[in-house]
């Protein structure tokens, strides 16, 4: 027994040595790899300083510390989950009152929208005496995270008082009020609400025309001006963008442009508000006056009544009103900036736009729903009798005046946002899609029943008229429409528009503006939305020529120009150019299906997609400065040729004194958010000395396999066959500056014309439901065609043909402002001087549907969904040929024009070793790079401005001039 105890001292105590041993002899040591590691966090370096961790972690896998500083890896990482759990959660059963740990346990939570459990860590900090500049950062980002912006920006102040030197709570104030520079006496807090004793007027609606107060007088005013979205290339409206920079200069441009006027849609970030103040107190009698937009969104199952929806709109206006009057506190979301809004803009906000322009099958259902809602009788508007849609604008218009009288003491003009579809005059010539299938069968077309939601052009109306101002109401009411020239199709076809002529011709725009303005006689109208994109697509034409595309920029200031004399001419109070801005997030129905995935939309940008390219000022791709297809060498300078020349001269030369123009020297590939970028170069373009490439005797013919394996054909068109395994799905031809397209293969074109099945003398552009892409050494290579007005019916069964064009045709031209060939829509051009031929393809062009992400088209679901899959690479080959007057009328495919080089090398007359084929792949991106730039319309319309802003005369404001305005078209289509 002695022994027994003997031996189970001794073992505790070979135990105990051995563990002493293991703590201070054997086991590894973690404070320097810990210290290694926090070095590494602090430069940036957070993968190499979770190596290190790890490390120290399988050591010691209770050490609180090294848990915490994995877990504030994790979330500069961003990635707040894993540094949630297991890190800080369990570093902060370990030590609960460490500062450190708590705080990144807090901010792992904000990340996490846990804000309950946030807010208790944070509050047994403070009730365990911490109040230090790094806990009011982490109150601060709290706040923040629950939209309460000016509390968030009181604690980032406080933090900053105490430590000025703390860069987090520095980035999130200047984020918060939009500021940049000093923040020592920047104000946070509102001054006090004072309301005056008077109610407060400097804008009122009068008769057809705006008045603004002018000491103890009022004086009519025109309103010309610009709308204004601030969504920068890779972001939407919601990250507006902020920098307040940006804004001083784009306020100072509108200004300089001769503009009066700022139309936006919603609430724009801080820094607009305080540059417009800012401006407008130094340009003394040309100030810039605000038309500030209220929007509330798409209703919940059409219902504008919805509790929530309902709601939801009021705390909208509420918000904007707060805003002008410089008392804001919003958090960003629903399409809207956000931050602290300490600018007082109210003297110089001219109305509130209320509303939003909705479908016609919202309206019809809202309507449906609510058949009991007949009228209205509020303390600034009423409505003897409307439906529910127009009773729901005029408890809104009503809500905005009473908020901003009954807080503030002032009154603005109000309105609520319209557009043609919903207009209240009837178009004889825009039948409903159930008339139009009624009248399609008539003629013997065989089709389904559609299946609703109808959005009809002609199917429903929203009155203004029928909303009266009260005597309360001092600002008055306007209507407001969004109007665009080419769309709805009643603008095209009606012949009573058609016949308005202006001093350019045929002006169906006018025409119409002059019915609207008949119908609204009395009240001010105002077009608070016209304009032309300078875009290389097409999404509708329009027979006066104000077509949604197709234009440069310099006839896009022409045609702005004559549309905003067009509005005033109509007797309207005042017009805004849509846009300020290019915007890559916008949408065109002819490219939206082809655009995906549609959240990195906003990381590129297409010429054919003209909803992105209305502003008058770019957002150019970062390469347009660069590509200029001039012929520089220094704009390649920096390139690497993709194929290059073995052996001078032509590798089949026809003998005659045009082969140097035959001879491939190197071929060149670029790409950038927009354009794939090639040059290709050439022994000597002419060899004639007539000033002109010999285009009679050397065409190019390039092949792109952007879909290899996928789809595509394995000879390409015009040449003598040579085989390409992998599939070339376009085929781009140089024959001359007239004469140059870029083709697909048929096995790759998910579009086909097609007879009407029961009116084969009709043709539709329809998609191949259910196609997939394929490679073939059989088919063809097609044009492409685009069909941006189809095919329609008037009431009385009049027939409209459908519009197409070709929008592969390749047009010629430089960049070069002052060249000969400038036009800022240049696909391609050759250069005498390099012996150059420079060409920038659209992405959209060659079937990619994210060139960010590599996406291109593989197919079409029955659904008309498209289908995608990844580029493995471009491949390239570039052909010189001579051009043979006896093939040219055989079918492409046929031709068979002998080779005369080719790039890569060839190996024989007709053949190509397929391995010398290089793939092209273009570096992808997250972070797109683009380039502002005002564009050539600015200056055209800086010329029309002074006649567009001057007030009107008295003989445009009939009420004063005793008379009564009517247009040329006056109730015509009632």
């Amino acid at each position: 027994m002695h022994l027994l105890k003997n031996r189970i001292v001794i073992s505790i105590l070979i135990i105990i040595c051995g563990i002493y041993m293991w703590e201070f002899w054997v086991k590894p040591i973690t404070g320097p790899i810990y210290t290694e590691a926090v070095a590494d966090y602090k430069h940036g370096n957070y993968i190499h300083s979770l190596e290190l961790l790890d490390r120290a972690q399988r050591i010691d896998p209770n050490d609180a510390a090294i848990l915490a500083l994995a877990g504030w890896n994790h979330l500069k990482l961003g990635d707040p989950k894993t540094a949630e759990e297991p890190y800080f959660r369990r570093a902060y059963e370990l030590a609960p009152y460490v500062e450190d740990i708590t705080l990144g346990y807090a901010y792992a939570e904000i990340a996490l929208g846990k804000h309950e459990q946030a807010r208790m860590l944070l509050d047994k900090l403070r009730q365990a005496g911490v109040d230090t500049p790094d806990m009011l950062v982490a109150q601060g980002a709290l706040y923040r995270a629950l939209g309460r912006y000016r509390e968030a920006a009181e604690q980032f102040q406080q933090a900053l008082s105490r430590d000025p030197a703390n860069e987090l709570a520095a980035k999130n104030l200047r984020e918060l009020l939009n500021v940049s520079g000093d923040l020592r006496n920047i104000k946070v807090e509102f001054a006090p609400l004072v309301r005056p004793a008077q109610l407060q007027v400097f804008f009122r609606a009068k008769g057809d025309f705006f008045e603004r107060k002018a000491g103890a007088n009022w004086e009519p005013v025109y309103f010309a001006g610009v709308t204004l979205s601030s969504a920068l290339p890779g972001f939407y409206p919601a990250d507006s963008a902020a920098d307040p920079a940006m804004y001083t200069d784009w306020i100072n441009r509108i200004g300089d442009m001769g503009a009066n006027s700022i139309r936006v849609y919603t609430i724009m970030p801080p820094a607009f508000y305080r540059v417009l103040l800012e401006f407008n107190k130094s340009r003394g009698s040309r100030p810039l006056y605000l038309l500030q937009g209220i929007g509330c969104g798409d209703p919940p199952r059409d219902d504008m009544f919805n509790g929530t929806y309902y709601q939801q709109c009021r705390n909208n206006i509420r918000q904007v009103i707060d805003v002008i009057h410089g008392r804001g506190d919003v958090a960003a979301g629903n399409g809207h900036a956000g931050g602290v809004y300490t600018t007082d803009v109210s003297a110089w906000v001219a109305g509130f736009m209320v509303g939003d322009p909705w479908l016609s099958h919202v309206v019809t259902s809202n309507n449906l729903l609510h058949p009991d809602i007949q009228k209205y009788e509020g303390a600034y508007v009423e409505v003897p009798a409307g439906t529910a849609t127009e009773i729901f604008l005029a408890q809104m218009v009503n809500y905005t005046a009473e908020y901003e009288e009954g807080t503030y003491n002032w009154q603005h003009p109000i309105a609520f946002i319209n557009w043609p579809t919903l207009d209240p005059l009837r178009h004889p010539t825009e039948s409903t899609l159930l008339e139009e299938v009624a009248i399609r069968r008539a003629q013997g077309e065989r089709l389904p029943t559609p299946t609703g939601p109808f959005d009809d052009d002609d199917g429903v109306s929203v009155d203004p008229m029928k909303l009266h101002a009260r005597e309360k109401f001092a600002a008055g009411y306007f209507a407001s429409y969004n109007v665009t020239p080419y769309y709805p199709d009643f603008l095209n076809h009606d012949p009573r528009y058609l016949a308005v002529r202006d001093a350019e011709g045929s002006n169906p725009f006018l025409g119409y503006l002059q019915d609207l303005k008949a119908h609204h006689e009395g009240m001010p109208l105002v077009v608070s939305e016209f304009g032309i994109p300078s875009a290389l697509g097409i999404a509708h034409f329009s027979p006066a020529g104000f077509d949604e595309g197709g234009k440069t920029e310099t006839q896009q200031g022409q045609l702005l120009a004559r549309l905003s004399r067009s509005v005033r001419d109509s007797g309207a109070a005042g017009g805004m150019i849509f846009e300020w801005v290019d915007q890559w997030f916008r949408q065109s129905w002819v490219q939206r299906d082809y655009e995906v995935p549609a959240d990195r939309r906003v990381l590129w940008t297409s010429p054919m997609n003209p909803g992105e390219h209305f502003g008058i000022m770019a957002e150019d791709p970062h390469g347009r400065a660069t590509h200029t297809l001039s012929g520089s060498a220094a704009e390649w300078a920096d390139q690497k040729p993709w194929y290059t020349e073995s052996k001078p001269g032509p590798a089949v030369p026809v003998g005659d004194r045009y082969d140097p123009s035959r001879d491939l020297k190197s071929l060149f590939m670029d790409s950038d958010e927009a354009y794939l970028y090639i040059r290709l170069t050439v022994g000597k373009l002419d060899n004639d000395n007539d000033g002109q490439p010999d285009w009679a005797q050397t065409n190019y013919l390039l092949g792109l396999g952007t879909a290899p394996q996928v789809g595509g054909l394995t000879y390409l068109p015009f040449i003598i066959p040579i085989r390409f395994p992998m599939g070339m799905s376009y085929a781009i031809q140089l024959a001359g500056p007239s004469s140059a397209r870029i083709w697909i293969a048929s096995t790759y074109n998910p579009f086909r014309i097609a007879q009407v099945e029961g009116i084969p003398s009709q043709t539709t552009l329809s998609s191949k439901l259910g196609w997939r892409a394929s490679v073939s050494a059989t088919g063809t290579f097609e044009a492409q065609i685009s069909e941006p007005n189809r095919r329609r019916y008037s009431r009385d069964g009049r027939y409209f043909p459908p519009q197409r064009y070709e929008r592969g045709i390749l047009r010629y031209g430089t960049l070069t402002p002052g060249s000969p060939d400038y036009d800022t829509l240049a696909e391609w051009h050759a250069n005498l001087q390099s012996n150059t031929i420079d060409i920038r393809i659209p992405w959209s062009l060659l079937g990619v549907t994210d060139p960010s992400s590599y996406k291109i088209v593989a197919g079409l679901e029955r659904d008309g969904t498209v289908m995608t899959t990844d580029a493995s690479g471009f491949y390239a080959a570039a052909f010189s040929y001579r051009p043979l007057d006896t093939a040219r009328t055989r079918p492409i495919m046929e031709q068979g024009h002998p080779v005369s080089d080719a790039l890569p090398d060839l190996a024989g007359p007709a053949s190509l070793p397929v391995n010398s084929i290089k793939p092209y792949r273009w570096a992808g991106w997250s972070v797109p790079r683009y380039n502002l730039r005002l564009k050539d319309s600015y200056a055209i319309l800086q010329k029309a401005m002074p006649s567009l802003t001057a007030p009107p005369s008295r003989a445009e404001r009939p009420a004063e001039a005793g008379g009564v305005r009517r247009g040329a078209g006056a109730r015509a289509g009632r």
